[in-house]
């Protein structure tokens, strides 16, 4: 086919017919285009009209994923007109986008703190990361958790509700966990620049903390004795203890951060030595001096003092105080000095305020602890004068004020009354109204003077904390706007660390990030919000007044285990969990929206969370339809769709009814294809934020189709799953949510010796002792046909192979197998006689270009759903569908060419009809003369009406079947075998029949086998089957035990087993498989949870899930795939470890005894035994077409029948309920 010539932006390109502008732009990295309608595996939509492109000759822009190539096109895809076309759509989105990117408590954090993040962590358990989260913002998070004037808990939406969430009280509970700070900071490789810090405070702390961590020599030049500033001398040890302070720097310190203690800048060292030592300064000099009255006599008189004088000395030296004490100011140093000065004995202590306690910048807790603790406050009244007798103070002479009219601050003005003056007695005056840096030698440079501000504080530059003076940078409370709160500080050193790591080259200085915020349109108030219940809100618990009196212990003793479970609970997760990764924020901080230019009413949506895995948040919808679309590729009837009309267009399920009651099976599919979190997963524990993972591909364990997924954990055991496959690997709903089961319920962590009645934890070379003398006494006793071991198909293929080593090398006996197994009544190797082996013959490849699909046992949609996607995507294409299954759905009876509703267990029955009339019509004669093909014939008995009667199908039915089939020249056939509900002798035997009829008259036949249980197809495979050493080969004679199910039934029907381990099953959890063990006198278990076997189990091995153990298994084509521990086991130890250690204890040589030493040692059996057939037991990558007929043969349509269906696994009982009850209903019991 020739190609098509295109130019763009100026180059040529040369493309494939059909392929859009956005296919070749981004096949050959030309540039970015945005997207948000577009996904690969979709038909073009153009709804969003962000890929708009320019191409010449054209007067309107097109959207570039909509837009066919065609021959010379030239096409420009950015430039101003195309530029200023995607700013325009991207606002015209935003303009109704009622949503919070960011919480409000994270906008409202002066350093940005992830308040919602650490929340979110802590409700999870993860505590050491929740501190780390704070950590990359606020490297003093102890310190904030005790004395930070929470800002973030102002904005938090509860206050329309009840309370703020104690975010503060979470911050304390989590840094004081053992072990916080026992860990390394994680730090970059030393670089050749170093930074000087001048002041070791908060401001100056943070900044250090920052550039050391990312490789810069930093050193802090303190001049006190001790670090820490205001933090330290200026607030009293009963709400922030040295411990405390001294364990967040001692942190800070690990960062490559030095002290340097007792340096006072500008007198023992000049500023200008500094600047020449470093390669940048930041000057975090702290406000030492505090505010005078202005009163006469205020510096002359004893008994008048400074509030941070007043602290620092009753730091360094608290002697008692006696008489009555008068605090000038409202803050919260007068409000400390007030309360040290009481813990110091003072007769009367009284604060002297001149507004109302309702205005005082206090913190409201500090406020009532003051009034608590029986300080006076004396509001609207203000120090004139000082009265004093021989220079000591007496008294103050003091007015009443009133309030006026409000000032830049925003709180009323204080008037004096005229005539209201009156005097105070008082020892001692603490004046506590404010503070100034003191500055002296730290203002000139031998590049200049720095710019000061008219309060004698540094000028900055607001965003970068740069001076005036080149490579000099200031912030804290000397800088800017002067004296404020340790959190303003804590933003400053941040801000100053990043501007000096881009002044040295190494980053761009990022600009602050694009957030729609619903305050941008209007708050949501209690109306929005009044569906949430009310939840109280916990408070720290303190020290009893009594007990506070005269000491300077902590008052506040934080949280119980409890009150953090509560207040974490409260947290409504405002902020969107896609923050980080949502392209529609992204694209408009690349195109630098503006919000104001189409602001106006905003549609206000309910968020529906009725589904139980599934939150969807209209407000967030972008009407792309790509979940819409993806939505019907997988189902034949959609769940979703758009309803109504222009700006009331909404997103909605069908009827607009509840999701999980339309046809949606909750497979998810729709949150991966949706891009702007509108969907989104519940998880299966508290706690919700847009949060870094660490990501872990691997293949899903609950199927044999083994799809890609991808583990996206948060911290241990706590993770959700997306799809691993990329755009159109879809999941399905056991894939994406059911591994809460492995969250939700109780999981055994230690090996367990039963006796009686007692259960014992032990270590695992007790256990592991145990069962091994245990069993070969039994062995010895009753000899080893009496002895057993039995192991899920779920395992992996190096359990399995372990399982049958240690039956056949350590118990010296052939009895290895799987109850899931032996309950389906299916012998091994059925197909052997007809194909030369029992597997599928192609892969799923096959059906994309097949023209006739035919379903027996197996009802996709439920049990294998990804699969159902590819049926669906060829049957759209126009290939013809047969169903056959006793329980048609709704989508069978819509979807396929034919349905047929065959009673239960007469498939075979009906398959051998069809095969009949095949045989009758003219196109297939001459059967005779193909292999086997006589003794075929002669079993021939099943006329159409004999055939309608045994199945309830009708003759006409039947006839359409054989009609389709016959017609037919590329079919392939998709049966269960493991799956019970329409299981019939046979049944797999006639297929392979009608198979190998139709290869031999020119049509290509295949046969896929779906098994219900994830490494089904491995167990004969890898030596997990009486029937066959690993590698397929039949079992050796000499051997004790069973040669085969039936033998291996009729020991368990005997009652002959006296000693099993069972691994992954639970069998006495039915009366009739329980039976089996009446007679044991041992029973060993492992499982990753507790099951009726476990709890009778003599010794029980704590298991692992499909995440938390590396190994292979092999999908229901022959795949061999590679699973990756995503997951630590609750144990520490993956079940092929526990394994491993067993056999070593049966004296059993396991080489390395990693899962990647034991999958290359069954790989190397395998494929010298099974040669040319490895293809369809251990694919690795072998080209996979069967070229052979295969051969006839007759079929025994009485052998036995599976007599025990029964859930051996956790999850076939976790599925069969499921079908029970329905997704809606149905709850994972704890």
């Amino acid at each position: 086919m020739e190609r098509i010539k295109v130019k763009i932006n100026g180059r040529e390109f040369e493309a494939d017919p059909g392929k859009t502008i956005l296919d070749v732009v981004r096949d050959n990295e030309i540039d970015d285009i945005p997207t948000l309608c577009h996904s690969p595996e979709l038909d073009p939509y153009g709804s969003c009209f962000l890929c708009v492109v320019e191409v010449e000759g054209r007067n309107n822009l097109v959207p570039a994923c909509s837009t066919r190539l065609t021959p010379g096109m030239e096409v420009q895809t950015r430039n101003d007109r195309v530029i200023a076309s995607r700013k325009t759509a991207l606002e015209l989105l935003l303009s109704n986008h009622y949503a919070d990117c960011l919480a409000p408590c994270t906008l409202g954090c002066p350093a940005g703190v992830d308040a919602q993040g650490y929340i979110a962590l802590s409700a999870m358990g993860l505590h050491r990361e929740a501190v780390d989260l704070i950590r990359e913002r606020n490297p003093l998070p102890a310190v904030c958790g005790r004395i930070c004037v929470r800002k973030c808990e102002l904005l938090c939406r509860r206050n329309d509700i009840d309370e703020p969430v104690g975010i503060n009280a979470i911050k304390r509970f989590i840094t004081d966990l053992p072990g916080i700070y026992d860990d390394e900071p994680e730090c970059a490789p030393p670089r050749e620049k170093s930074v000087g810090i001048v002041g070791a405070g908060p401001a100056g702390l943070t900044a250090a903390w920052f550039l050391g961590r990312n490789g810069y020599k930093t050193v802090i030049y303190e001049a006190m004795d001790k670090s820490g500033g205001m933090l330290r001398y200026g607030i009293p040890a009963y709400r922030l203890t040295d411990a405390v302070l001294d364990r967040e720097v001692d942190y800070i310190c690990k960062a490559d951060v030095e002290i340097r203690y007792g340096v006072r800048v500008g007198q023992d060292i000049p500023l200008q030595t500094l600047r020449a030592n470093h390669d940048a300064v930041f000057l975090a000099a702290g406000a030492w001096a505090g505010k005078a009255m202005m009163v006469e006599g205020e510096f002359e008189t004893d008994g008048v003092v400074g509030g941070i004088e007043f602290l620092r000395e009753k730091t360094d030296d608290p002697q008692p105080l006696t008489g009555t004490i008068t605090v000038i100011g409202g803050g919260n140093t007068a409000v400390d000095a007030a309360r040290t000065a009481w813990r110091l004995g003072a007769d009367k202590v009284i604060v002297l305020y001149r507004r109302t306690k309702n205005e005082m910048p206090a913190d409201e807790m500090e406020i009532a602890a003051c009034l608590e603790e029986g300080i006076e406050i004396m509001e609207l009244a203000a120090p004139v004068g000082i009265i004093a007798e021989g220079g000591r103070l007496t008294a103050l002479r003091c007015t009443r004020m009133k309030l006026g009219s409000p000032d830049s601050s925003g709180r009323r003005r204080p008037i004096a009354l005229e005539g209201s003056e009156f005097d105070l007695p008082c020892r001692t005056a603490v004046v506590a109204i404010g503070q100034a840096p003191a500055l002296d030698g730290l203002t000139s440079t031998a590049a200049g003077e720095l710019g000061l501000s008219r309060w004698n504080t540094i000028e900055v530059d607001s965003d970068t904390m740069n001076t005036n003076i080149d490579g000099l940078f200031a912030g804290g409370d000397a800088a800017d706007d002067g004296p404020t709160v340790v959190i303003d500080a804590i933003r400053d050193g941040r801000k100053a660390a990043g501007a000096i790591h881009a002044r040295f080259g190494d980053d761009r200085l990022q600009p602050g990030s694009f957030a729609v915020a619903k305050d941008f349109w209007v708050k949501p108030g209690a109306t929005e919000l009044g569906e949430i219940t009310e939840s109280p809100r916990h408070e720290v618990h303190t020290i009893s007044v009594e007990d506070r009196e005269g000491s300077f212990a902590e008052v506040a003793s934080g949280f119980e285990y409890e009150d953090n479970v509560h207040e974490t609970g409260r947290c409504l997760s405002c902020g969107c969990v896609k923050y980080e990764d949502c392209p529609l924020r992204l694209y408009a901080e690349e195109y630098e929206v503006d919000m104001d230019r189409h602001k106006g009413h905003v549609r206000k949506h309910k968020v529906d969370d009725r589904h139980p895995y599934l939150l969807y948040d209209p407000n967030k919808c972008v009407l792309c339809g790509r979940c819409i679309r993806t939505c019907a590729r997988v189902l034949p009837i959609p769940a979703l769709g758009l309803i109504g009309r222009g700006i009331k267009t909404e997103m909605r399920p069908a009827m607009n009814d509840p999701l999980a009651e339309t046809s949606c099976i909750s497979c998810g599919n729709c949150i991966d294809a949706c891009p702007t979190g509108a969907l989104t997963s519940k998880y299966a524990f508290p706690g919700r934020a847009s949060l870094s993972t660490s990501d872990v591909d691997t293949y899903c364990g609950f199927c044999s189709l083994g799809c890609p997924i991808t583990v996206k954990r948060f911290g241990d055991n706590r993770y959700h799953i997306s799809s691993g496959g990329g755009p159109g690997a879809y999941l399905c709903r056991y894939g994406r949510f059911d591994t809460e089961l492995f969250i939700k319920q109780k999981r055994i962590v230690n090996p367990v010796v039963r006796s009686g009645s007692q259960y014992r934890e032990v270590g695992f070379e007790e256990a592991y002792g145990t069962i091994v003398d245990a069993m070969k006494e039994a062995a010895e006793t009753h000899g080893a046909e009496s002895v057993a071991v039995f192991a899920s198909p779920e395992l992996t293929n190096e359990e399995l192979y372990l399982a049958g080593r240690i039956a056949r090398e350590g118990l010296k006996t052939n009895n290895i197998g799987s109850f899931s197994v032996l309950s389906s009544g299916k012998a091994p190797g059925v197909l052997d006689p007809f194909f030369g082996f029992t597997a599928s013959t192609a892969d799923r490849t096959a059906l994309a270009d097949a023209d006739l699909i035919v379903c027996s046992n197996t009802s996709l949609e439920s049990d294998h759903l990804i699969l159902s996607v590819d049926v669906n995507a060829a049957v759209r294409t126009g290939t013809k569908l047969i169903v056959a299954n006793s329980t048609l759905t709704a989508n069978d009876s819509f979807f396929a060419s034919l349905a047929m509703d065959p009673m239960r267990g007469s498939g075979s029955a009906l398959w051998n009809g069809v095969l009949q009339m095949l045989l009758d019509s003219d196109r297939f004669k001459g059967v005779e003369d193909l292999p086997g093909g006589s003794e075929f014939l002669d079993t021939r008995d099943f006329t159409s009406e004999r055939v309608s009667e045994l199945t309830g199908v009708s003759a006409e039915n039947i006839g359409q079947a054989a009609e389709l089939l016959g017609e037919a020249q590329r079919v392939v056939f998709i049966h269960s075998p493991d799956r019970v509900q329409d299981q019939a002798p046979g049944d797999m035997e006639t297929l392979a029949n009608l198979m190998v009829l139709l290869r031999a008259f020119g049509a290509r036949a295949d046969l896929l086998l779906p098994q219900m249980i994830s490494n089904s197809a491995a167990m004969e495979i890898v030596g997990a089957d009486p029937g066959y050493l690993p590698g397929r080969t039949a079992s050796p004679v000499g051997l004790s035990g069973a040669r085969d199910h039936e033998q291996l039934r009729g020991l368990l029907d005997d009652g002959r087993i006296k000693a099993a381990l069972i691994i992954g099953e639970d069998p006495l959890r039915h009366e009739r498989t329980a039976s089996y063990f009446q007679n044991t006198e041992f029973l060993a278990a492992m499982d990753w949870t507790s099951t009726e076997t476990t709890r009778y189990a003599h010794v029980v091995l704590p298991g692992s899930t499909f995440l938390e153990t590396d190994g292979t298994r092999c999908n229901f084509e022959g795949r061999v795939l590679e699973y990756a521990k995503a997951v630590e086991p609750p144990s520490g130890v993956s079940g092929t470890e526990a394994l491993v250690g067993l056999a070593r204890h049966f004296g059993i040589k396991t080489g390395r005894g990693s899962a990647q030493g034991l999958s290359g040692e069954i790989g190397g059996i395998v494929r010298n035994e099974l040669g040319d057939l490895v293809r369809y037991y251990w694919n690795t990558g072998q080209q996979r077409a069967w070229g052979v007929n295969g051969r006839l043969a007759p079929v025994d349509l009485h052998v036995r029948a599976g007599t025990m269906p029964l859930a051996m696994t956790h999850f076939e009982r976790h599925k069969k309920e499921i079908r029970n009850v329905g997704t809606s209903r149905f709850k994972v019991q704890h």
